[in-house]
C-alpha cells in the first residue's frame, strides 16, 4: 500500500513542478476590425483629435456667450461691459459680432470634424503572422509592411497634454528592409499617434515579444504571444 502511494506521488510530482504549457489564444477581433483585417487607432484617438481640432470652435463659442451678454447689457466683465454701455458705436459692433460669430462657430466645427475624421481614417494597421502592416493616406495611400524580426525597439512617449487625456505615441524603431525594391534607411522610425496609453503599452509588449520570437533561431511551438485587443 505504501509503495503504491509512493509511486503515485512520484508519477504526479512532475506535473506540479512543471505544469503543461498551455497554448495562447489570440483574442476575438473587435467590432471595428474591417473586412481586410485592419484596425483603426481607436476611439480614444478620435476623441482627442476632435478636441484638438475643435479648440477654435470652443473658444469662439465662449466668445459668443460674452458678446451676447454684453449686447444684452448683462455682461459683468469689467471694463468690457462699461465700454459697451458707454459707447453706442462699440455696442453696435458687439451686436454685429454676436450675429457673425455663430456662423464662424459652425465653420470651425465643420473644419474640426473634417480634419479629425480625415486624420483618423488616414491611418490603419494590421497584425499579421510575421508582419506589422500600415496604410497611410486618404487619396494617395502609402502601404508599409514591417517584419517583426526587423523591429529593434518600441517606445511609449507621453507629453504633458497626452497625460491629461491618457494617450501616448507608440514609436517603433526598425531596421531597414532587406528587399531592395522597398529599401529604407538603416533605421526607420514609425509613429502610431495618440493611442490609448494602456493599449499602447500592451501593443509595445506584443511587438517586442513577436520580434524576439521571430529573431530566434529555433522557434518553439506555442511560444508566440497572443495578439493584443483592439485599441479602445
Amino acid at each position: 500500500m505504501g509503495t503504491n502511494v509512493q509511486n503515485s506521488i512520484i508519477l504526479y510530482l512532475p506535473t506540479y513542478i512543471m505544469p503543461p504549457q498551455q497554448q495562447k489564444q489570440a483574442p476575438t477581433p473587435g467590432p471595428h476590425k474591417d473586412k481586410e483585417g485592419y484596425y483603426r487607432l481607436g476611439h480614444t484617438t478620435l476623441y482627442f483629435l476632435l478636441i484638438k481640432y475643435g479648440a477654435p470652435a470652443i473658444i469662439l463659442a465662449f466668445a459668443e456667450l460674452i458678446l451676447i451678454g454684453a449686447a444684452a447689457g448683462g455682461n459683468n466683465l469689467p471694463p468690457f461691459s462699461q465700454w459697451v454701455s458707454a459707447s453706442p458705436e462699440l455696442g453696435t459692433a458687439v451686436r454685429l459680432l454676436a450675429g457673425v460669430v455663430p456662423g464662424l462657430v459652425i465653420i470651425a466645427v465643420l473644419i474640426a470634424l473634417a480634419m479629425a475624421l480625415g486624420y483618423y481614417y488616414s491611418f490603419r494597421y494590421k497584425l499579421e503572422d510575421n508582419d506589422l502592416s500600415f496604410e497611410r493616406g486618404l487619396i494617395g495611400i502609402q502601404e508599409i509592411s514591417i517584419p517583426f524580426r526587423q523591429i529593434q525597439n518600441v517606445d511609449v512617449e507621453q507629453s504633458a497634454v497626452y497625460r491629461i487625456f491618457n494617450i501616448a505615441d507608440l514609436v517603433i524603431l526598425t531596421a531597414g528592409h532587406e528587399d531592395p525594391m522597398h529599401s529604407m534607411d538603416n533605421e526607420t522610425e514609425i509613429i502610431m499617434p495618440a493611442l490609448n496609453a494602456g493599449a499602447a503599452r500592451d501593443l509595445k509588449r506584443y511587438l517586442l515579444d513577436r520580434a524576439n520570437v521571430q529573431r530566434a533561431v529555433n522557434v518553439i511551438p506555442n511560444t508566440e504571444p497572443p495578439e493584443p485587443p483592439p485599441l479602445e
